[in-house]
């Protein structure tokens, strides 16, 4: 189950790699639902991304981000529907709270991009993880764990024990 660019890691694991700041997204399908581990930086980002989704399943997706950097969270707005986002609680903060300090710091870090991530709609997760979420995507458990501090305080880790 492989197509546009995914590589599949484990049973049913997907990763694509993203070369712009060299981002991997990782979806995982169940029956019926699917979850998608981080959307990237921009919209125009998000919509590629949205394609190569597309290319795998068209099941409903639950978001998880896995800490506030833009390049992991950014894309947010044009992928989430229902049932939402996930994330660690200070992930959630740092993008409903201090979200222009945020954008500021992408725009100082990828000059570049610059003009994309002005343009972006910051969209904090709907669902805050403390220290664990178990989900059930499609029949898949799909644990959620924030074992401390790692890149981030708000770093989230994604394990599928069915895989």
């Amino acid at each position: 189950m492989t197509g546009h660019g995914w590589l599949e890691v484990a049973d049913r694991v997907l990763v694509l790699r993203y070369p712009v700041l060299d981002v991997n997204v990782t979806l995982i399908p169940g029956d019926g639902a699917a979850l998608l581990v981080d959307t990237l930086s921009t919209r125009a980002q998000a919509a590629e991304l949205a394609a190569a989704v597309a290319t795998v399943t068209g099941a409903p997706l639950t978001l998880v981000n896995t800490h506030h950097h833009f390049d992991h969270c950014f894309g947010n707005a044009t992928l989430a529907g229902e049932p939402g986002i996930w994330a660690h609680f200070r992930c959630r903060k740092q993008l409903r709270d201090h979200a222009e300090a945020v954008r500021r710091a992408a725009a100082k870090e990828c000059p570049e991009i610059a003009t994309e991530l002005a343009e972006v709609e910051i969209r904090p997760p709907d669902h805050e993880v403390h220290e664990g979420a178990d989900l059930d995507i499609g029949g898949r458990r799909v644990l959620l764990r924030h074992t401390g501090r790692g890149h981030t305080s708000n770093d989230l880790a994604v394990l599928v024990p069915d895989a």
